[in-house]
């Protein structure tokens, strides 16, 4: 099934989603409210509580001791058992049966994220604790300080691979949690780890001779030859555009020149203007095009979001603009408007691959939300992308996201925690949806921090998006007595 590639404002108007067009440029002026279809901004913090949160409050969920959060559990939130695994482990394929007896760090660092947006979300300590028990683990077992490193997964125990073999990307997702967590607390102990792994890492996979980050700095066969578009983008999203908003001086600096030259790394070297997608990977001619490894919706919206909020960090609106442009093409090729969802990619002979994947769709909500701040046309996509993912990716009965599901068969679903996926991009997609929809709705957003000497209000930013702290309240923390909870609540986000 082909989906039609008409102008997104052509499709919006076509599918009459309901949407008054915005008559003014964008960045001029205020819009016109959200329509009442798009769900409040309060809805995502109750879809975060009811919908996501029950999978990873259970016993299961929370490791031994607690804070080594396990790698893989089944659909219904109990542990794997490698040698008798559960059927989805199996009907997963063996990228994922044949690494059950492994525990990731990327895995552990996502969901220590998870546990960090609950509490930003929800103000409730028991969130924090978890957070803070997923960092000190990290930053106890996984941090290799000596190196700059961190271990990227064990198996019985043992800590693999050695450090020069580890990958960029597995390094930026250990940086995940002790980013988020940075953020939400600025604790010092916590930043200066997660700096010294960022710096770790544009130290040793910093490779001159081809202007772009490596994919490993040694090891066996071809991996260092590897070009990959993950290794430089995301170094962004998992913690580098978070730290260059909190981190002192002389790191601050370093982090925004770095993001600048992603940024034109993956506008110079990955982005194809005859594919009108990001190309995945360089390395391998013949697995550079359609339906190629990383080439597909997904990573292209997402390195379009990335250089468009580098941008704004920067106050680089060439930048900006450059994403934003070619934004719209990538929503008008992956709308399905008979199901009112996103596709996934293009197939090597260019056919849609019509099938829903968790975190393509989550991408791709976001940056439409980013966007329908300054032009509420893009609203029209949410109204109806929002429906498919609360009405066909939530698990009602265990909760959480399904990896994946087949829009003509429901039943056919992908599992819900292995190697790569956990609570990072559903909690991500629930952060996003409710400060976007606040702010379209014309209402506060309000985020919940702690922190032991709260910053100059400047410095309080709402994740990835500039905003006005329009209140600040102030209060104790029972269980973290250290600390003070800030509920601030931000206003004329963009």
């Amino acid at each position: 099934m082909r989906s039609a590639r008409t102008p997104v404002s052509a499709r919006l108007g076509t599918l009459a989603l309901g949407v008054a067009l915005a008559a003014s440029s964008c960045g001029r002026g205020r819009y016109e409210p959200a329509p009442a279809a798009l769900p409040a901004g309060e809805a995502w913090v109750a879809h975060l509580s009811r919908d996501l949160a029950p999978f990873w409050l259970r016993p299961e969920a929370l490791g031994s001791p607690v804070g080594a959060f396990p790698t893989f559990r089944c659909d219904d939130g109990t542990l794997v058992d490698p040698e008798l695994p559960c059927g989805e482990m199996l009907v997963a394929g063996p990228w994922v049966s044949s690494q059950l007896d492994k525990e990731f760090t990327r895995m552990r660092s996502r969901q220590t994220f998870f546990y960090g947006v609950a509490f930003h979300l929800t103000g409730e300590e028991r969130y924090l604790a978890l957070a803070k028990a997923g960092v000190d683990h990290i930053r106890s077992h996984a941090l290799d300080r000596g190196s700059r490193s961190a271990v990227s997964w064990w198996r019985g125990g043992e800590a693999r691979p050695p450090v020069e073999a580890r990958s960029s990307q597995d390094l930026a997702y250990a940086n995940l949690g002790l980013a988020f967590y940075a953020y939400l607390t600025r604790d010092p102990e916590v930043l200066a780890d997660a700096l010294l792994l960022y710096e770790g890492i544009f130290d040793r996979y910093d490779d001159p001779s081809r202007g772009l980050l490596r994919w490993a700095a040694g090891g066996v066969g071809g991996e260092t030859a590897r070009v990959e578009l993950v290794a430089q983008l995301d170094q962004v999203n998992a913690y580098a555009l978070l730290l260059a908003s909190v981190a002192p001086e002389p790191h601050r600096t370093r982090l925004r020149s770095d993001l600048a030259r992603i940024a034109r790394i993956l506008v110079a070297r990955f982005w194809s203007e005859e594919l009108g997608l990001f190309r995945g990977s360089l390395h391998d001619p013949l697995e550079s095009g359609l339906g190629s490894r990383h080439t597909d919706f997904g990573h292209t919206i997402k390195a379009l979001w990335m250089i468009e909020r580098t941008g704004a960090l920067l106050g680089d609106g060439t930048l900006s603009a450059w994403a934003r442009e070619r934004m719209p093409k990538i929503f008008a090729r992956a709308y399905l408007p008979r199901y009112g969802c996103w596709a996934s990619g293009l197939r090597y002979d260019g056919s849609l691959d019509a099938g829903v994947t968790w975190w393509i769709a989550a991408e791709l909500d976001q940056a439409a939300a980013t966007l329908a701040l300054s032009d509420r046309r893009y609203t029209g996509y949410l109204e109806k992308t929002y429906s498919c993912w609360l009405d066909r990716l939530v698990d009602r009965e265990n909760g959480e996201v399904w990896s994946w599901v087949d829009l003509d068969d429901p039943a056919r679903r992908g599992a819900k925690q292995h190697l790569w996926k956990n609570g990072y991009h559903s909690a991500e997609h629930a952060l996003v949806s409710y400060l976007t929809s606040q702010e379209l709705h014309g209402k506060p957003a309000t985020l919940h921090f702690a922190f032991a000497a709260p910053p100059p209000r400047e410095e309080l930013r709402p994740y990835f998006f500039a905003g006005e702290p329009a209140s600040v309240e102030e209060s104790a923390l029972a269980s973290h007595p250290a600390l003070k909870h800030l509920a601030v609540a931000f206003r004329r986000l963009r």
